[in-house]
């Protein structure tokens, strides 16, 4: 009983320590993005992103079975224009020139790239963004992408997969600093991209970096090229670089709290 006594008001400090703590943290950056907030109108300094693009085409689902597509019958039921064949043809084609960084016509004029943190960024901004990172000539290696599928419920839409084994051979540039090579293999987690067309057959909508398996590579869990600079042993000066790490909140409330209730329960 002493035991369990001991471990209980443990638990409870610590769920106390980490839900205040948490609280103050919130309060102060409640504050400063108000502040800031009034800075940026005063001054002229907002961050005026584009609205992201939103679902333009769809297809009534239809089941073989229950919670199965039927993805045959749907894509045959799509009113889009372009052929599933051609519409994967037209994705690869974006890919092969650098996601339209080296082929602009590839892309829409009103195009937005969207990654997890990153975007929307428009057409403008995403040529230059990419071609300034120059990350073909950084790293030797295959981004080995595979799994091209078009979207059955939005079928101006191609699905892919990317499980990079790269070679840091070269300089990588990124904003003002420069990361020499040092041989490393980063062998970055499996991403899902997509790119999404119109009836033009333009690529208006690309999104990436989404990470489905945190186990795998050494990023650090991380995708696009924030993974890359983590596995070269580079660092990012915001939380959104670096590997994810538990809230105090999800500490005290995923462990703690629960572990009082076992504790308990356990008769030990």
């Amino acid at each position: 009983m002493i035991n369990k006594i001991i471990r209980t008001a443990g638990h409870i400090y610590c769920i106390l320590a980490f839900y205040l703590t948490s609280l103050l943290m919130e309060l102060l950056e409640y504050l400063v993005r108000k502040l800031v907030a009034v800075v940026t109108v005063v001054t002229g300094t907002e961050n005026k992103l584009p609205k992201p693009w939103i679902q333009m085409f769809s297809t009534e689902p239809v089941l073989s079975e229950k919670h199965f597509l039927d993805e045959k019958v749907m894509l045959s039921n799509s009113d889009f224009p372009i052929k599933q064949e051609d519409l994967i043809e037209k994705c690869k084609d974006v890919v092969r020139h650098k996601f339209g960084a080296e082929k602009p016509e590839l892309l829409s004029e009103d195009f937005q790239f969207i990654f997890p943190v990153v975007g929307p960024r428009s057409k403008a901004d995403f040529i230059k963004t990419y071609s300034a990172f120059k990350v073909e000539e950084a790293f030797t290696g295959s981004n080995n992408y595979f799994g091209f599928n078009v979207d059955p419920m939005e079928p101006n839409r191609v699905w892919f997969f990317t499980r990079s084994v790269l070679t840091h051979s070269g300089d990588l540039k990124f904003g003002s600093s420069t990361l020499k090579p040092n041989g490393t293999t980063v062998v970055r987690t499996p991403q899902v991209m997509s790119t999404s067309f119109n009836r033009e057959g333009e690529c208006y909508k690309l999104t990436g970096g989404y990470t489905v398996d945190k186990t795998v590579g050494n990023t650090g869990g991380l995708g696009g090229v924030f993974g890359i600079i983590h596995a070269i042993g580079g660092s990012l000066p915001f939380p959104e670089g670096k590997p994810w790490k538990p809230s105090l909140r999800w500490e005290a409330f995923s462990f703690h709290v629960p572990s009082i209730a076992s504790s308990w329960k356990s008769g030990k």
